[in-house]
């Protein structure tokens, strides 16, 4: 739904854009394309609630382990580009702020859904989750551009895969140091035994990458 709302408010701002400035056409199509904006954002928020309800109300476990989006970090880093052009790294990067701010009040849909049957939403700090290897824990510089990663270990992961499993890791060993004692009555996992089933369960689902000049 946010692509097909995507491209038609990119035709009409186009269109818009090539009209005098606050020439009545101009106003007309600045408009419509704010009823678009506006009608896109109502079906995702409605979309939303509907899936954090599906994800809490089906789930058996009493703990959902998300990442902390810091929000606020980000929108800083969009301020400040002044008059100047925006590039295509800085058109990405808004972009990229604007969705974390949908995923924000995701989280936020999800935790107090969560807290209404007695479960509990803990947020995990996302920094480097992205960078690690969920595998080695080799860091590596990537773009927002990159959403599957190679390792140098053999790791072939989609990127939010990684992020998750990173996050996961994150907070098992949180947990081991003793930060999250109303957890201590629960069954205990320790990061060995979580990343040993992991890499299980991607040996089974996860196709071996075919080699470039292969015969087919």
């Amino acid at each position: 739904a946010d692509l097909y709302w995507k491209k038609k408010i990119e035709e009409i701002q186009a269109k818009r854009d090539h009209c005098k400035k606050k020439s009545k056409r101009w106003k007309w199509l600045d408009a419509k394309m704010k009823k678009m904006i506006r009608k896109r954002a109502h079906q995702l928020k409605d979309y939303q609630h509907w899936l954090s309800k599906q994800i809490v109300e089906n789930t058996k476990a009493n703990t959902l382990i998300i990442g902390d989006l810091a929000v606020k970090e980000m929108a800083k880093k969009k301020k400040g580009t002044g008059n100047a052009r925006k590039t295509k790294a800085q058109k990405t990067l808004n972009h990229s702020v604007q969705n974390t701010g949908f995923m924000s009040r995701f989280a936020e849909f999800l935790t107090y859904k969560a807290e209404r049957l007695g479960k509990r939403v803990i947020r995990i700090g996302e920094e480097k989750t992205t960078k690690a290897c969920c595998k080695c824990g080799k860091l590596s510089k990537r773009t927002i551009y990159e959403r599957f990663i190679t390792c140098d270990c053999g790791n072939q992961i989609d990127r939010d895969l990684n992020s998750a499993v990173n996050i996961m890791v994150k907070f098992l060993k949180l947990k081991e140091f003793g930060e999250y004692e109303f957890l201590s009555h629960q069954p205990s996992m320790n990061e060995e035994l979580f990343l040993q089933m992991w890499d299980g369960f991607l040996r089974h689902t996860v196709k071996p990458a075919t080699k470039v000049g292969a015969n087919s």
